[in-house]
């Protein structure tokens, strides 16, 4: 009898130890495809020097969200603050995976900070920065404890020299 005990023990600690083992893969994989969904969008967004709507950005990211198999949302808020920046940023673009989504969920969402030089040696040209925030699920195999947690990157400046207001 007391090797059964034992032998449940260890059982039972092995099978803990797997549990944590799978949770920390689910979780670092989702992790990842979020931070590539948004790197793409990032450098999408970088290709077209800028958001524009009516440009494609839209259906582009979507269909690549849809080939990846990105299943995550969560919800855009119309301003967001950042530290670092004094200034609020606005929100451009959600972009949707599918119709199935709730209204209030997005895929992600697309921010923009206007800027003007601020220094003697910086040209007096509007730039433009975009952050494109994502969500990954913290979704475990045993628990399933749903909530949505935010990948966020940045783009680097876009200048326009040819301003013709946004």
């Amino acid at each position: 009898m007391r090797n059964a005990v034992g032998a449940a023990w260890i059982f039972g600690l092995c099978l803990v130890f797997i549990i944590l083992f799978t949770s920390y893969l689910t979780i670092s994989m989702n992790y990842a495809k979020a931070f590539r969904i948004k790197n793409y969008i990032v450098s999408v967004v970088e290709e077209n020097e800028g958001y524009r709507a009516g440009i494609g950005i839209e259906e582009r990211v979507s269909e690549y969200l849809y080939n990846q198999g990105y299943d995550s949302f969560g919800t855009c808020d119309s301003y967001i603050e950042v530290d670092g920046y004094d200034q609020e940023w606005e929100q451009v673009a959600t972009i949707d995976m599918n119709d199935n989504v709730p209204t209030d969920n997005h895929s992600a969402c697309i921010y923009r900070l206007i800027s003007y030089g601020t220094g003697d040696k910086d040209i007096n040209v509007p730039r433009t920065r975009y952050r494109v925030v994502t969500f990954f699920k913290f979704n475990l195999p045993v628990v399933r404890y749903f909530t949505q947690f935010q990948v966020a990157g940045e783009s680097r400046y876009i200048y326009d020299f040819a301003y013709g207001g946004y």
